[in-house]
């Protein structure tokens, strides 16, 4: 599962036939996604599937791509025992850790890492959660076994679950603001409903379902936002509105990451939603949403994705400016070989900390195996640094030849144009077309909008700088090296 054949629409068609077994192929995906959900986009509501809008056709064809690749004989996302996608795997031996490393390098390694809240995030989430299950049991609620049972079933499936756990931005200093965080109405003998808006719902126009909680902690009088449930996209009264789409920029040699990757972020609204009891995981339990991710292994299990998919990106962006120096025929200069090894070094530093965090994991009270919380936070602590400043790396090797390429790939077709190429880029070693077309993939990576919102969102994939940067603070061990300073200034005296 190295590479997805590319299509007209990207990489994958989903045109396999539907799945007799638990596991869905593509053309299960997109079948799925023609459910009538409510998503807006350029002030109109999209009709009919989402996955025939321009908007969106490129990231689902690309997504059905990996759901048709996961059926392939050996593939290394698959659980060979229960024939599950092994990102949803509650990991309680060695093997089935190093079983989840392998399925997440490959998820990742096929979409470069750009696919960043796939069904592999939240997997991770729902396997940390289903791991210390008794934590959802409270006096009030009981609901442990919903939360074992919904991983079951999206492992089954493999159901692509998004997430939006961060409230809207609000200015409390406002009086007339109406901003409405998500709140609890009413429980009811059939679920909860709820009413309010989350904010940045990555990919949630094309997924299954989406994770609603608050990261961020609650205070005890916030009981009416103490909720965590998982909702499908197309719950009556649910409402997406997507921000501004890439993939619509232009066609896909022009826009070959937009195109395949734009993964399109949303607000989500919701009109008094009714949650099904099966889908709720905790609600008006402060203690209980406060405690989910780091009182389970799931902080750390579900994060451990996001540093493999970061390491995936870092790998791809290296590879696009090695390319570049070879075709500018700079890549023998000492100058730039130096710009390539620091671009190599952030790659390499990001790719240890990984295999650090899973060589190093151990297992918590509840047996389950989590990433080691030392290299793990480091890593996350440098990412909202390290793809911001490879960016910029990338973007001091290409100067302006992003710059110096045509409109579009519709140039190609004026027989004037081509020769007026020709003496701008002209080339026997790197032929035109072939130039143009690595230089528009460079654009994506450091200038274009999907560029620009690449490095916007690995600043904050894991949250604000310094709330991640804490994380790493805690898992340090501060105590081993004080000692080792302090025995040293106990061996001398004035």
């Amino acid at each position: 599962m190295t590479a997805l054949p590319h299509t007209e629409t990207g990489p994958g068609t989903g045109t396999a036939t539907g799945s007799t077994t638990g596991l869905r192929t593509g053309a299960d995906y997109r079948a799925a996604l023609d459910d009538g959900r409510d998503v807006r986009v350029d002030g109109e509501r999209v009709t009919g599937s989402v996955a025939d809008h321009p908007a969106f056709a490129g990231v689902v064809a690309t997504m059905a791509g990996l759901y048709d690749a996961a059926h392939e004989a050996g593939s290394p996302v698959v659980d060979p025992d229960s024939g599950q996608l092994s990102m949803f795997t509650v990991p309680r031996t060695r093997a089935q850790h190093d079983l989840r490393k392998v399925g997440l390098e490959a998820w990742s390694g096929a979409a470069h890492g750009f696919i960043g809240r796939g069904p592999d995030h939240v997997a991770g989430l729902l396997a940390g959660f289903a791991g210390a299950a008794h934590l959802f049991d409270t006096e009030d609620h009981q609901q442990g076994a919903a939360v074992v049972a919904l991983r079951e079933e999206a492992a089954a499936k493999g159901l692509w679950i998004t997430n939006s756990i961060v409230p809207p931005q609000q200015n409390r200093n406002d009086p007339t603001s109406r901003v409405t965080p998500t709140h609890l109405v009413e429980e009811t003998s059939e679920g909860i409903v709820v009413h309010g808006a989350q904010m940045l719902g990555t990919g949630a126009a094309v997924a299954d379902e989406i994770f609603v909680t608050s990261v961020r902690p609650l205070s005890p009088t916030e009981s009416e936002k103490a909720l965590s449930f998982v909702v499908p996209v197309s719950a009556p009264g649910l409402r997406l509105l997507c921000r501004r789409p890439y993939a619509t920029a232009g066609a896909p040699f022009d826009y070959p990451l937009s195109h395949r990757f734009d993964e399109t972020d949303a607000m989500v609204v919701m009109d008094h939603v009714l949650v099904p009891w099966d889908r709720v995981l905790a609600v008006g339990e402060v203690d209980v949403v406060n405690r989910q991710f780091f009182g389970t292994g799931a902080h750390q299990i579900g994060n451990f994705q996001s540093i493999v998919r970061l390491g995936a990106k870092l790998r791809f962006l290296t590879g696009v400016a090695s390319l570049v120096a070879k075709a500018n025929g700079r890549d023998t200069d000492p100058g730039v070989r130096a710009q390539l090894a620091d671009l190599a070094t952030v790659q390499t530093i990001s790719q240890s900390l990984t295999e650090s965090a899973h060589q190093f994991a151990e297992a918590d009270a509840d047996g389950v195996i989590r990433p080691a919380g030392q290299y793990l936070y480091a890593a996350l602590g440098m990412q909202t640094d390290v793809y911001p400043k490879a960016v910029r790396m990338l973007g001091e090797l290409v100067g302006g030849g992003v710059i110096q390429v045509p409109s579009s790939v519709a140039d190609f077709d004026d027989p004037d144009q081509v020769a007026a190429m020709d003496v701008v880029m002209g080339s026997d070693e790197v032929p035109v077309d072939e130039r143009v077309k690595l230089f528009k993939l460079a654009w994506e990576l450091v200038g274009s909008e999907f560029a620009g919102r690449h490095v916007q969102y690995e600043r904050f994939y894991s949250g604000a700088p310094p709330v991640v940067k804490m994380h790493a603070f805690r898992h340090y061990p501060f105590g081993d090296v004080e000692r080792l300073a302090q025995g040293f200034l106990d061996s001398y005296g004035v």
